[in-house]
């Protein structure tokens, strides 16, 4: 295994130089092409042991999740970790359990263990806690959902623009009775706002009876099947059903099967994710037609919020203007979505 003396004999540039640079700190721009280049042909690695022993890092990371159990992170995880290992840093999960309390309290925890920096999905609406710990150094990146009024680093992905481009398309397709089923969080909340958008700009009117809020979190009441076969009964359902992500996706899956509906015949779905690319979701590939959906590049988010925080631990305390990387989803159209655009030729025949 290389090490640092190795790293200086390759490279010609002076051992605490190098310290300086895997420290963080700045250096000549020539001797930093120096060292990255005989880190890689060496295969040099950080040893983060030592390395916290000479300075205030611990080389660990927090990640902080409502649900460890849930499909949309194992991806994201995944990803994060593996380009985090690769840098010499190690992971420490923990799981909130969709508690705002509990979220502040785990935020707490990690910050007493002195990791370098913080991964975070929050549940709260608020986010002094989170501000609180960016005013003190520590570097945090959100992924996924935004807090309101928060400064904060983040990833996610183009909900309202993705949104408002695959409703755009349906309705080109003659559909104007059109409804959602949405969650409660910030991002359920912009896939909405391009959906109403997308309306408005058509000129159709919102129709508030063909939209339903729907908490994942219920087993009774309006879950995200409930909520589907409320519209799918009322006395002139919408068309086309809107669902704003995956869980809702799935209420309507199981809506579907429950009732043996037709699709697109009695019924036009988009869900924003693709079901299919989850863990353990693979079985819907062969349910045709396979929903239409807007697919969000799970691993890429993991990539780049490990890209993120790994570029604010190399400039501690440089600054706090946030980084918001915003992702580019796919919209994938299938049968799900019937054609209901009169051929207007054809209806001049005689």
């Amino acid at each position: 295994m290389a090490t640092i003396i190795d790293v200086e004999k390759e490279s010609g540039v002076s051992k605490s130089t190098i310290s300086r640079y895997l420290q963080g700190k700045k250096v000549l721009a020539s001797n930093k092409e120096k060292i990255d280049t005989a880190i890689t042909k060496l295969g040099y690695k950080v040893n983060p042991i030592a390395s916290s022993l000479k300075s205030s890092r611990t080389y660990s990371v927090g990640v902080l999740l409502p649900d460890i159990t849930d499909s949309f992170f194992p991806p994201i995880i995944k990803e994060f970790e593996h380009y985090m290992a690769s840098e010499g840093y190690h992971v420490i999960l923990s799981d909130y359990g969709n508690d705002i309390l509990n979220e502040r309290q785990q935020l707490k925890l990690l910050v007493e263990k002195k990791v370098d920096g913080i991964i975070i999905v929050s549940s709260d609406n608020v986010g002094d806690s989170i501000q609180s710990v960016r005013e003190s150094g520590l570097p945090v990146v959100m992924i996924d959902r935004h807090i309101a009024g928060l400064q904060c680093d983040s990833v996610s992905v183009n909900n309202f623009d993705a949104s408002y481009e695959a409703v755009c398309r349906c309705i080109e397709k003659g559909h104007n009775k059109i409804g959602a089923v949405y969650g409660t969080y910030s991002t359920d909340k912009q896939r909405l706002d391009g959906l109403k958008k997308a309306l408005s700009d058509h000129r159709i009117i919102v129709n508030e009876e063909y939209f339903r809020e729907a908490d994942i979190k219920k087993t009774l009441g309006n879950t995200p099947e409930n909520s589907f076969l409320e519209l799918m009964d009322l006395k002139e359902p919408p068309s086309f059903i809107f669902c704003s992500n995956i869980y809702i996706g799935i209420g309507a899956l199981k809506a579907r099967l429950k009732r043996q509906l037709n699709i697109p015949s009695d019924m036009s779905i988009l869900v924003f994710d693709d079901i299919s690319t989850f863990p353990n979701h693979d079985y819907v590939t062969y349910i045709k037609p396979e929903f239409s959906n807007i697919t969000q590049p799970l691993s890429k988010i993991g990539r780049c919020a490990a890209e993120l925080l790994l570029k604010r631990l190399k400039e501690p305390r440089k600054e706090l203007e946030p980084i918001n990387i915003e992702l580019q989803t796919e919209i994938n159209i299938t049968d799900s979505i019937a054609e209901l655009k009169t051929d207007l030729v054809e209806g001049l025949k005689y």
